[in-house]
């Protein structure tokens, strides 16, 4: 299995970020001038800059590996985002938690994660687009190679509901949305369509 109900990042959003390994130093560069340019959406929280450096780099990460493949997919993207970064920091423990919830830290943090890509962020925008579409494309042969693998190797391959096909999808529920069964069922038909007409 490479993605489950309790993965916190799937399979292809996890390979999309391992690429930010294999080139540091650009991520490096990356993860400094945007928090340069950033640094006016942050808000002072209790003598805190809002968001937190390790906070900061866990959103770009996780805007770089989940980024949706279509335009129109956007807005809704960001709101998943959101939810996501509610998740992450009251389970992080350092700021906030399930059981002692600090509303402004976290208000702060979606703040900062919904007016970075707002009105005059597009000099910010095109950068990351930038470099984000540098980290799918090697992310997309991360995924096609680790699914080779996966399918050859000795045993049986687990698939999770929706991994058929390219799955950005965050820690639950949002890897829990409904699974498009008609179109992987249509993808199919098509498929067979194809290979009977040979």
């Amino acid at each position: 299995a490479t993605s489950t109900h309790d993965t916190k990042r799937s399979e292809d959003v996890r390979a999309r970020i391992d690429v930010l390994s294999e080139i540091p130093a650009e991520w490096e560069k990356c993860l400094i001038r945007w928090s340069r340019i950033n640094r006016r959406h942050k808000t002072r929280v209790e003598a805190i800059d809002v968001p937190t450096p390790p906070e900061e780099s866990m959103l770009y990460q996780t805007l770089l590996g989940a980024w949706p493949f279509a335009a129109d997919q956007e807005r809704e993207f960001l709101d998943r985002v959101q939810q996501f970064l509610v998740k992450a920091v009251r389970e992080a423990k350092m700021y906030s938690r399930w059981t002692q919830q600090n509303e402004p830290h976290e208000q702060a943090l979606l703040r900062f994660a919904a007016e970075i890509f707002g009105p005059g962020q597009e000099s910010f925008r095109e950068d990351f687009l930038r470099f984000q579409r540098k980290i799918a494309w090697h992310g997309a042969l991360n995924s096609l190679s680790q699914l080779l693998i996966k399918i050859t190797a000795p045993g049986v391959p687990d698939f999770y509901q929706g991994c058929e096909l390219w799955d950005l999808s965050l820690v639950d529920p949002d890897n829990r949305r409904p699974v498009d069964y008609p179109k992987r069922i249509q993808m199919l038909e098509d498929l067979r369509k194809e290979t009977s007409a040979r």
